[in-house]
């Protein structure tokens, strides 16, 4: 049996370790890029209504890092609580907080109930805005009641233009 040296030991631990980080490092770059493809790969209404449901918050995750937003997803399995997308920005003079719904729906419009519940999980949680994403559209109701509250409203033909 061979005597190794403490000093080939520890080149040998040092480069497993560097092996073991790179790899990891490699693996998140490449997740990364996958996600960020969504936005790439789905830039027409059909092509959005099409995705699941996880990969639809997916997109919007990006989309919103990609407007400035610091974000994570829910991880809560199963019912969400309303919240699918946890975001925060910082600026020099203040941070602002953001809670996030998303739904990919069909044809079905967005009801005034997922407004109202949403607004309530903003004064739940504290948060400073709050937006609804859709595949779809809103109702006239919705709107009504978003009139002077902190929370926008994205509709599938705002979110293709968004996105593009």
């Amino acid at each position: 049996m061979q005597n190794y040296s403490t000093l080939e030991l520890h080149s040998i631990g040092i480069l497993l370790v560097f092996f073991i980080y790179f790899m990891f490092k490699s693996i998140y770059l490449i997740k990364g890029f996958s996600n960020r493809s969504l936005l790439k790969r789905n830039r027409t209404l059909k092509k959005l209504k099409r995705l699941s449901w996880d990969d639809f918050e997916l997109l919007c995750m990006e989309l919103f890092e990609k407007n400035g937003w610091k974000v994570r997803g829910n991880s809560k399995k199963g019912a969400d609580g309303g919240v699918d997308i946890w975001m925060s920005k910082s600026t020099f003079k203040s941070k602002k907080t953001a809670i996030v719904q998303c739904k990919r729906y069909e044809q079905t419009a967005v009801t005034v109930k997922v407004i109202r519940e949403m607004y309530g999980l903003m004064h739940e949680h504290e948060v400073d805005k709050a937006y609804i994403v859709t595949t779809s559209y809103f109702t006239k109701e919705c709107y009504k009641f978003v009139n002077e509250k902190n929370i926008e409203l994205i509709n599938g033909n705002t979110l293709v233009k968004m996105i593009n």
